[in-house]
């Protein structure tokens, strides 16, 4: 019987990649200020949801989080993210790049 051979799928276009996911990632994001109005208080972390075409109800990368307080989250949720982030003029997925080096650099979540 003949071996069968491994396939590396990473290697196609629309190869699956594992998720990123880093819970200190998200804890640094929510020390630092809201990316909209600089409110310091009850930051959530947003993950960029139309920055990679992911399936329905999979959530982005945790590379992928900007802060928002509670305000601006709801806001964009209610509004859309393209048309919220269209609006304000600003780009998210430079800005979340930015927090990921950072964070990557740093390697720890004590000071923003």
């Amino acid at each position: 019987m003949p071996k069968k051979r491994h396939i590396d799928y990473t290697q196609f276009a629309l190869a699956k990649t594992k998720p990123i996911r880093s819970a200190k990632h998200l804890a640094y994001v929510r020390t630092l200020p809201c990316c909209v109005c600089g409110n310091d208080q009850d930051i959530q972390a947003h993950h960029l949801t139309h920055i990679k075409a992911n399936g329905m109800s999979v959530k982005s990368d945790d590379s992928l989080a900007v802060p928002l307080c509670p305000e601006n989250h709801y806001l964009l949720h209610w509004m859309g993210e393209r048309s919220y982030w269209n609006e304000r003029n600003l780009d998210p997925k430079l800005y979340a790049a930015l927090l990921w080096d950072n964070f990557q650099k740093k390697g720890d979540v004590s000071t923003p």
